[in-house]
This record gives C-alpha cells, structure tokens and sequence, in this order.
C-alpha cells in the first residue's frame, strides 16, 4: 500500500513539474510576444510613418500622400471633389 501512495506522489510531483514548466515558457513566450508589441510601436512612433487623413466627401482614411488636397480639405478622388474644383463628374 505504501508503495501505491509513494508511486502516486511520484506521478504527482511529475505531472506538477511538467505544469509549471510549461507555464513558465508560456510566460516567457508572452513576455517575448509583448516586448515585439512595444518595439513595433515605438518603431511606428519615430516620424516614420504616414500621416492619415479623411476624405471630406465620404469619410474613407487614406495616407496623406495618396490624397488630393483641395482648399484644405482631403479627398480620396477626383469624383470628390466638388464639382467648382474641376473636372467633376461621376
């Protein structure tokens, strides 16, 4: 009987160490995963990247250098403009 309970508390001790293994390299993965988040983000918060800006006509974001400014507003196409800023139409 005794070496049931000894075998039991062997298995036991296995299994908790294959648990807390395994956590451990799920927090270390989630702290990796984390420190990549931060860099990306700090990557894209140095001036590298493209301002976006809204049409004035039916609200799509668009980067700046895509779109057509007209009297300080943005567009996404010519279609947008209003019909006084040129060629118009649909």
């Amino acid at each position: 009987m005794a070496r049931i309970f000894l075998l039991l508390a062997v298995v036991l001790g296995i299994l908790w160490w294959l648990r807390a293994r395994a956590s451990a390299q799920r927090g270390d993965e989630q702290a990796q995963a984390q420190a990549r988040r931060e860099a990306a983000r700090a990557d894209g918060a140095d001036g590298s990247s493209e301002p976006m800006v809204q049409c004035a006509q039916c609200g799509v974001h668009l980067p700046g250098s895509d779109a057509i400014a007209w009297h300080g507003l943005h567009y996404c196409r010519r279609s947008h403009l209003p019909d006084s800023a040129g060629e118009g139409g649909a």
